[in-house]
């Protein structure tokens, strides 16, 4: 008995078995999972993001400034400081944070005292009236800020904890009164806990520090 011939036209290439496709499919699921991983974590990214910094990021791309951007409203800040010669009343500086419009406290305020002087109503107004026309895109943070030397005892306030919200306070009932609703505006005290860099006090005397460190910042975020 002979060994069976193989069949015509079986060949090595006939015998090949085709590669096994059953779990390809695992390499476009992995793809997929990859994408929409990048996708959610671009967005938590774009959430964590300050307006601050998605301006700057659009105005980059796009080679083009918003016309409500914190950078106008900061144009338009100063144009009201220079025409209004409030130079020594009013500093902006725009940060990632947002833009912080800074009242030189010992101008707007006696010292020891929350309520805004008679004679500088006007000029606050005037600043805090440049910015309610932006109050339904940004919010407000009004900041009061104290130097490092302790409140004399017997005064109207136990510490500066007191005194720099009170006079943040007071600040943003002028943005009330102008047109800001409440729920656009939030109230922090940070007495000296928050100084100034030391960037900003080079040169200075001691005595000027200290009245640069007494402020009220309004930041727009």
């Amino acid at each position: 008995m002979g060994w069976a011939s193989p069949a015509r036209g079986a060949g090595p290439e006939m015998e090949r078995r085709p590669p096994d496709t059953g779990e390809a499919w695992l390499l476009s699921y992995a793809d997929l999972i990859t994408n929409l991983l990048i996708f959610f974590l671009v967005l938590l990214s774009a959430a964590t993001i300050s307006e601050s910094r998605m301006q700057t990021i659009s105005k980059y791309l796009s080679g083009q400034e918003s016309p409500h951007s914190l950078e106008r409203i900061e144009e338009e800040l100063r144009k009201q400081v220079r025409e209004h010669g409030l130079e020594m009343l009013i500093a902006t500086d725009k940060t990632d944070e947002g833009l912080e419009v800074s009242l030189n406290s010992g101008l707007v305020f006696d010292t020891g005292d929350a309520a805004i002087r008679p004679e500088q109503v006007q000029a606050v107004d005037t600043m805090l009236e440049t910015l309610v026309p932006y109050a339904d895109k940004y919010r407000f943070a009004v900041e009061g800020h104290t130097d490092s030397q302790p409140i004399t005892p017997g005064g109207r306030y136990a510490s500066n904890w007191e005194l720099s919200t009170a006079r943040a306070n007071a600040v943003r009932h002028r943005l009330q009164l102008l047109g800001v609703a409440p729920a656009r505006v939030r109230v922090e005290g940070y007495a000296d806990t928050k100084p100034l860099p030391e960037d900003k006090l080079d040169g200075l005397s001691e005595a000027e520090r200290l009245a640069r460190h007494r402020r009220v910042v309004v930041r727009i975020y």
